[in-house]
């Protein structure tokens, strides 16, 4: 916390309605006023008259405000590391709105809480990353493309702009308030909470496909098959209702998992991560997707290369036969015992791992589709939204996120992408290799670094920007990765063991 400038304001009586501003977010400084108690009052009032109207005839439309209100004031009171905590919790499970997706509102008030805290000196003035370049001219790349956009499809691209740029939004907030290793421990302890409850929502439907949790809001969608009587060889999409993106967010997670696994300081906290990290690998094979179990074993060995100069090679030869064992092992019960489909035989597919002009022949016709779609405007791209209508026919998804940002910025836009990839890659390097380090922030870069090379190899199969979802968690990860690598070069604040003074030396005593 900021202290104030100057002494001479200091005993200057504030103005009550600064007074009851800072009352409001829990300042005990602030004192009681009449304004405080009338703003109470009022607030107590309408509370009650809402949740009377409500219980007589609920409007789910004013439960969602009344959420909103409610996480507001939560992050309100509460400092800004946990309320992007209590974000990154709930941006998993949005709703639509005429502003967008609930994420994009979400996000907005905690930046208007955060810039308010800026005002009044609570909080720390705005301050860049070391991405700044690359991420400020996509976005130009962004807007620029908008020169494309048919005008039937206007309303659709802002919303998809609005989207982008709440999710630059919410790296800038994680960069500007974590500032210390404690932080961002802390924060991405609320990410495990956010996995618990995606993995607990994947294995719901993994045991029911067909079931809808929250009316409206909260359901399992497998489109016609869902109706069937016998529904089988399904792949369970979680959250994101897509197979290919919950694999990833699986794989990127399970190695996060690992490390709090490893710095818990508790029995009871290793055991919920490492359950957290065995329900992240059953969501793998619930996925039924190659390319993320893929990405994530070269991930995995990646990062054994990282620390080869600390592994025990016998322990490394007895975790690879339990994996081994346990992948057969999952693959069985995932595929014989649940509705979902067999990885390991689409490994063993022949068409899996045949190539048709140097692409998976699964992926070749689409590709070429996107590369044709992308070369229609291939210097800005078509816009920031993606359309899959073309005439009386319709484009294919590109099943590759280099080439869906193709499309939408064209190769200008493409390129500043790929230099913010590669900056992330250059700052997300370890400067340790002990996944132990007192300093947490160094100790997660070695799993930081991991997790980039997983989400670019995976992304040559997937397309991240997709969803109005999944991109929320891929801009965490980035400001994640931002932020730690500042916080590794700072000097450590883990003060060193003192050294042994010697024992003074025993005066000879002369005998006579």
């Amino acid at each position: 916390m900021r202290e104030r400038a100057g002494t001479a304001d200091a005993g200057r009586p504030r103005p009550s309605w600064l007074r009851a501003l800072g009352r409001l977010r829990g300042d005990p400084d602030a004192g009681t006023d009449w304004l405080t108690r009338l703003v109470n009052l009022g607030l107590l009032v309408a509370l009650g008259v809402i949740v009377g109207m409500q219980l007589v005839a609920p409007d789910k439309r004013m439960i969602s405000v009344i959420v909103a209100l409610v996480l507001f004031g939560i992050a309100w009171r509460i400092d800004l590391v946990s309320g992007l905590g209590v974000l990154i919790v709930v941006m998993t499970y949005p709703r639509g709105t005429v502003f967008g997706s609930t994420n994009v509102v979400l996000v907005l008030l905690i930046s208007v809480i955060w810039l308010l805290r800026v005002s009044l000196r609570r909080a720390a003035p705005p301050r860049g990353s070391k991405v700044d370049a690359p991420l400020l001219a996509l976005l130009m790349a962004f807007v620029v493309s908008f020169y494309n956009v048919e005008p039937g499809v206007m309303p659709r691209a802002f919303e998809a702009m609005g989207q982008l740029l709440a999710c630059v939004a919410l790296f800038y907030m994680i960069v500007n308030n974590v500032r210390t290793s404690a932080q961002l421990e802390r924060l991405l302890t609320f990410q495990a909470i956010s996995v618990a409850i995606c993995g607990l929502l994947g294995l719901y439907e993994l045991i029911d496909p067909t079931a809808t949790v929250i009316p409206g809001w909260i359901q399992f969608f497998h489109g016609p098959r869902s109706e069937a009587i016998n529904t089988h060889n399904l792949r369970v999409g979680g959250a994101f209702t897509d197979f290919e993106l919950f694999s990833e967010y699986a794989a990127l997670n399970l190695l996060l998992m690992g490390l709090l696994t490893v710095r818990a300081r508790s029995t009871a906290r290793r055991l919920a991560f490492g359950s957290l990290a065995g329900l992240m690998w059953l969501m793998m094979f619930a996925t039924v997707t190659c390319g993320g179990i893929l990405s994530l074993g070269l991930g995995i060995l990646f990062l054994g290369w990282m620390l080869r100069n600390r592994l025990d090679w016998v322990r490394v030869a007895i975790v690879g036969t339990l994996l081994a064992v346990s992948f057969v092992t999952m693959n069985y019960a995932v595929s014989h015992l649940t509705k979902a489909g067999d990885l390991l035989a689409r490994f063993l597919d022949p068409q899996s791992v045949a190539f048709e002009n140097g692409m998976p022949v699964a992926r070749a016709p689409i590709w070429e589709q996107a590369f044709t779609r992308m070369m229609q405007h291939p210097i800005i791209g078509h816009g920031p939204v993606y359309t899959l209508e073309h005439g009386l026919s319709y484009w294919y998804w590109p099943h590759n996120g280099y080439l869906y940002i193709g499309n939408l910025v064209g190769f200008v836009g493409l390129s500043f992408f790929l230099w913010l990839m590669v900056r992330l890659w250059m700052i997300s390097r370890p400067v340790t290799d002990d996944l132990r380090d007192p300093n947490f922030a160094r100790a997660y870069l070695i799993i930081g670094h991991a997790q980039m090379l997983v989400f670019l190899i995976d992304q040559t199969k997937i397309d991240f920007m997709r969803n109005t979802i999944y991109p929320f968690q891929v801009w965490m990860m980035f400001g994640t990765i931002a932020v730690a690598a500042r916080i590794a070069e700072q000097p450590s604040t883990v003060v060193a063991p003192r050294p042994v003074a010697a024992a003074p030396a025993r005066r000879a005593v002369a005998t006579r």
